[in-house]
């Protein structure tokens, strides 16, 4: 009997491309592995270290109907990384990667009204752009700039057929595993809304405004309240032709708490626009360009400028290449501190990046998926020891339970 309702469950559950049951949730379950080739992990212009990391991890999406209307998710991609050469990253700063893409979130729908309540968790490590600070003294390409992001919230719409009100309140807390990041830890509370107007079948008009305030936990970096507000527009041209953008004028209003000797007051346009092509059945990409204003390290704010383009190829039932090229331009609003001899120096970045990546990925069967990337990345910056070079070569393994 049991042998029977368990096979009725995985052909219900293939259909849904889901492969395990557990009370009333349905899962889908992959297994993941990678190994990674860097020649530059600590994105040093000098004396550069090199590396191979293994990083096994899981994936885990999951559904609970809990009623006709109402429905809790569960995405979760976790792994962990072990580096075969520096084997002392191998610490809770390192080890830990969790997807951006990590959530729960539970949605009701009541009449024309839809209410999404979340929490998105992530865990990264990036060194390529951070300071560390061991008391005033500022070091550049620390190893060890783990840190968590949680992101809470609640976004409700209300569909009024053609025209669409939404409006979300959220916090976001950002949580360094290391003392020689606690600077960076913050708590920002963020509110935005607006209307969407159904112009035409195809077209999409809206306007959309924001408001927030920044508080960090020390008084390094400066305290912030900040608006926006500006138009937005979605445009499908053509069946396989489409644009997006949304432009906004952003302020900010920063207090002088901090001992970045950062008294900027930053204002300006920002905003992203996007255009998305099917050239094929098979092939597809897109082009986007973007401005924004981003909390520094050690600064008030960073302007990044930067423009993608991506396509992806499924050349045949196997075999999908894939690929990306981009470049920013990076300046901070101002900052200092001081170097290891104790004189003052200058934190205010002004930098310019770009990179390459390719890969492939080879379906070997129904369950299991291979892939081989490569990515090369270039910084250039003003300041000493920020530019570098990067290499990186990925062996990826997949398998669907």
């Amino acid at each position: 009997m049991f042998a029977l309702v368990w096979l009725c469950f995985i052909q219900y559950a293939h259909a849904q491309n889901e492969n395990f049951k557990l009370g009333g949730f349905l899962f889908d379950l992959a297994a993941t592995l990678e190994v990674i080739y860097d020649d530059n992990i600590n994105y040093a212009e000098y004396n550069p270290r090199w590396d191979i990391i293994i990083q096994p991890g899981i994936s885990l999406n999951g559904r609970y109907q809990v009623s006709e209307l109402n429905t809790l998710s569960v995405n979760v991609g976790i792994g962990y990384s072990k580096y075969l050469r520096t084997p002392e990253l191998d610490s809770i700063n390192n080890f830990l990667n969790i997807n951006p893409d990590t959530e729960i979130a539970f949605t009701i729908f009541i009449d024309d009204v839809t209410i999404e309540f979340y929490d998105r968790l992530a865990y990264s490590v990036d060194a390529s752009d951070a300071f560390g600070l061991n008391g005033a003294v500022v070091s550049s390409n620390p190893l060890d700039y783990g840190r968590f992001t949680n992101i809470a919230g609640v976004d409700v719409d209300w569909d009024l057929n053609d025209i669409v009100l939404f409006a979300g309140f959220s916090r976001m807390d950002i949580i360094p595993t290391s003392s020689t990041f606690d600077y960076t830890r913050r708590h920002d509370y963020s509110l935005v809304g607006g209307p969407r107007f159904l112009v035409a079948d195809n077209l999409t008009l809206g306007v959309t405004a924001t408001g927030s305030r920044n508080i960090y936990d020390e008084n390094v970096n400066n305290n912030s309240w900040s608006w926006s507000a500006g138009p937005m527009a979605i445009w499908q041209a053509s069946e396989n032709l489409s644009f997006s953008g949304n432009i906004a004028y952003q302020e900010f209003y920063f207090d002088d708490t901090g001992s970045i000797n950062d008294s900027s007051q930053p204002s300006g346009l920002v905003g992203a626009a996007a255009v998305s092509h099917r050239w094929s059945s098979v092939f597809e990409h897109s082009l986007s360009a973007a401005h924004s204003f981003n909390f520094g390290y050690l600064s008030n704010v960073d302007s990044v400028f930067s423009l993608t383009y991506a396509f992806n190829w499924r050349m045949n039932s196997k075999i999908s290449p894939r690929g990306q090229a981009y470049w920013e331009l990076g300046s901070d609003s101002g900052g200092s501190g001081f170097n290891a001899l104790g004189f003052p120096v200058s934190t205010a970045e002004n930098y310019s990046r770009y990179g390459i990546g390719v890969g492939i990925d080879y379906r070997l069967s129904t369950k299991i998926t291979t892939s081989l990337d490569y990515a090369f990345t270039h910084k250039k910056s003003n300041l000493f020891n920020r530019s570098y070079y990067q290499n990186q070569v990925t062996l990826g393994l997949r398998y669907d339970f």
